[in-house]
Parts: structure tokens; sequence; C-alpha cells
């Protein structure tokens, strides 16, 4: 009998050993360049979580649509065939009310989205995706706010008008679009460039990071400063996984993404005027509208707010809160 009970209890102590021992291998895709902010947040968030867990967390980045576009790779993520992956409203296919942190118009500027995001309100809208979607959003990271590059000047609204304007696959940006009288073209992120030199498309929207990184200001010299939507981005694990690992290895990838969400976001507001001055001395025409085109602007979303709040009612309290949050 004592032979027994010894023999369970070294059994007990190796099992805790191999467990405390295991090393969790995280793969984070995203579509975004290697020099993108949200790409430099990752890396912040790698070195963080590697530290907190003393190296039990190793964790692998994949910017640049590596595994593939962000529906895809999205899908992996929630099988769990991927561990991580920067997404945004894409989401709200699970969890309707997520499509509203993209709203055209809706923030004043960064910190009222910060406080927005990193307050009750944003956890408040992802606190269903374990349940809904088999994820966890760990922190909110920052795309920012999204301007409009076009092979032609757009110095007046009226000149929107029939633009082809590829716009990502949500229906947010569909609505938005055909509001600003333009045709939505939805394409993967992956195929902009090519679509934009092929003329297949002739504007895209983005944030000045992105066009920067990306390049598209080597294949569209026109940028309106829109500033049209501001861009959330979803950090998200696989709940399976998080809920895998032990109290303290989830407080330190929880931890992790955390502080790297905070140093994301200060690094995309300080390369915002810097990523357009870039663009302007490679010869980019930048066009700020005044306050008449600003006007029109924000009038032709109406129809698309209406759209918005009967397909998502439950959303409008979200809505009031933003407001509030001012």
């Amino acid at each position: 009998m004592k032979k027994a009970i010894a023999l369970f209890m070294v059994a007990a102590v190796a099992t805790g050993a191999a467990f405390a021992a295991t090393t969790y291998k995280i793969k984070v895709a995203t579509w975004h360049a290697p020099d993108h902010p949200i790409s430099k947040g990752l890396m912040k968030f790698k070195e963080l979580a590697e530290a907190k867990s003393g190296g039990k967390i190793q964790v692998q980045l994949y910017p640049n649509s590596q595994l593939g576009p962000e529906d895809s790779y999205i899908d992996s993520v929630k099988k769990g065939n991927v561990e991580m992956g920067i997404t945004g409203t894409l989401m709200g296919r699970d969890v309707p009310v997520i499509n509203i942190g993209e709203l055209p118009f809706l923030f004043d500027g960064w910190d009222h989205a910060h406080k927005v995001f990193f307050g009750p309100i944003g956890q408040d809208m992802v606190a269903p995706l374990p349940q809904k979607a088999g994820v966890r959003n760990l922190a909110f990271f920052a795309d920012g706010f999204r301007v409009i590059s076009s092979n032609t000047d757009l110095t007046s609204f009226e000149k929107l008008k029939g633009m082809r304007l590829r716009v990502p696959n949500t229906p947010v940006y569909v609505e938005m679009t055909k509001g600003f009288g333009a045709n939505p073209i939805t394409l993967p992120f992956s195929e902009v460039f090519t679509a934009i030199e092929q003329k297949v498309v002739d504007g895209q929207e983005n944030p000045a990071a992105t066009i920067r990184s990306s390049r598209f200001y080597e294949v569209q010299k026109q940028i309106l400063d829109s500033k049209h939507m501001f861009s959330p981005r979803l950090l998200l694990i696989n709940e399976r996984l998080y809920q895998s690992m032990p109290a303290e290895l989830q407080k330190a990838v929880s931890d992790a993404a955390k502080e790297a969400a905070e140093y994301q976001w200060s690094i995309s507001v300080e390369s915002e005027k810097a990523d357009m001055d870039f663009m302007q001395a490679q010869g980019t025409k930048i066009t700020e509208p005044d306050a008449a085109f600003k006007a029109k602007l924000r009038a032709s979303q109406k129809g698309m707010y209406e759209w918005f709040f009967n397909k998502y009612p439950d959303a409008k309290p979200y809505y009031d809160r933003i407001n509030a949050a001012q």
C-alpha cells in the first residue's frame, strides 16, 4: 500500500513537472506588412509574451497574408489550426454589434476611439466571442483613420460618383461606398496592389500607414484625406488554447497583449502624419476636404445608418454609449 502511494506521488509530481514545462507555440497571422504599426505591435506582443512567460510561450509572426487572406486565417483561428490572428469587423458575422466599431464618422479623434475600445464599451462588444465564435479578444489594436487613394484627384464630393472603390467584404463598407455614390468592389487585401496597377479598380481606402507600408502610393498618386472611418483591430486567440493554459500563462499572454496594444496605438498616432508627409514627398497629392465637402461626406451616410440600425437594432445602445463617451 505504501509502495502504491509512493508511486502515485511520484507520478503526480512528474505530471505536474511536465505540465509546468509545457511550451505553447503560437502562430499569429495578419495581412499587414512587416513595417506597419500593427506588425510592430505584434513584435512587441511577441517580446512581452515570451518574457512574461519565462519562455513558455513562443510566438511566431506571419505578416503579409502569409497564412492566407483574413477570412481564411481567422477561420483557422476559430478551429485552432492557427493560434492567433488580427482581424477587424469581420467578427461582426458572429457578434453583429462588433460592426458598429467601423461606422463612418463615428469617432471624433484618437482619444475618443481609445476611450471606447480600451474601456467597458469595447469589452462589452467582444464579450460574446468565446461562446459565439470560439475565440477571445485579448486587446484592441488600431489601424487608424481611413483615407481614399485614387487614380484621379478627388477635389469634390461629386467626383466620387461612379468610382470603382475597393473595400473589404463587409456590409458596412459596401453600404458606405454606395452612400458616396461610388461602386464597391470587394477584394482580398492581398489582391489590392495588382487591382490598382491593372486598373481593375479606380481607388481604394485604407489608413495612411497601410497605403505607405503596402506601397499603394507607387501606383496611385492622389489621396483624399477623408478620415471617413476609424478601424479598430482585434487581437484574437483560440479560446480552447487559452483555456488550456495555466492561470499564470493566461495572465502573461493577456498582460502582454494589453501592453502591446498601448504601444501599438501610440506609434499609430505618431505615424499618421509622418506617413502622409512621406507620401507627399514621393509625389502624392493630398487633398484636404473643405467644410462643405466634409458635410456632404457625412450627409451621404444617412441611408447607411438607417440600413445599419434596421439590420442591427441591438447596436443602437452601443452607438449612444459611444457618442456619450466623447
